[in-house]
């Protein structure tokens, strides 16, 4: 049954769903179209050009986006970036090769846990930066199997300011880049 809606048209078929065509601005955001299926999941399309795909929790199956296109799927924003919460749940990233890069030069890759970070490499890991550094709030611990080598163009220093194996202008030095770089 198609009928003239105040503000638009409105197809609706009680076993199949609902289309609405026309602006609904009694709401936060003025929706031009909506596409309901009779168990209300929709997608929205908003005079401001956004939009919104919306599920209900009412599925005994998970929701899907899907591309079988050889080009692969792209996702992007030009806006304020894009934002993933997964609630209580879990992110799983799956590929061949994942590569995370920011590319303002002004911009850090920042990591943040509540809990543990486990990375496992089957073969190298491999950290490079002008500076590398490596802090523990309490306790570090280096440990392999095999020998630990480490290489020093210019020298290596061992801080340990209880005693006195440290030069003074060392351990200030070393205190400075503590703060600076580990912010502790």
């Amino acid at each position: 049954m198609t009928y003239k809606h105040p503000k638009g048209f409105v197809i609706n078929d009680a076993d199949y769903g609902s289309i609405f065509i026309g602006e609904d601005d009694k709401v936060d955001r003025t929706r031009q179209i909506e596409i309901h299926s009779a168990s209300d999941a929709c997608i929205k399309l908003f005079k401001d050009g956004g939009f919104e795909i919306q599920s209900q929790a009412t599925s005994d199956t998970a929701d899907n986006i899907l591309s079988q296109s050889p080009h692969g799927l792209n996702i992007k924003s030009t806006g304020d970036g894009i934002h993933l919460d997964a609630g209580n749940g879990e992110i799983t990233l799956k590929a061949r090769s994942i590569r995370f890069e920011s590319s303002g030069s002004d911009q850090n890759f920042v990591i943040r846990s509540k809990a543990n970070i486990d990375i496992d490499a089957t073969d190298t890991l491999r950290l490079t930066g002008s500076v590398v550094a490596a802090g523990a709030r309490t306790r570090m611990l280096l440990r392999s199997p095999g020998p630990i080598y480490i290489n020093s163009d210019t020298g290596v220093s061992i801080v340990e300011p209880k005693i006195s194996l440290c030069p003074a202008n060392l351990l200030s030095f070393v205190q400075t880049l503590a703060t600076n770089v580990f912010g502790f």
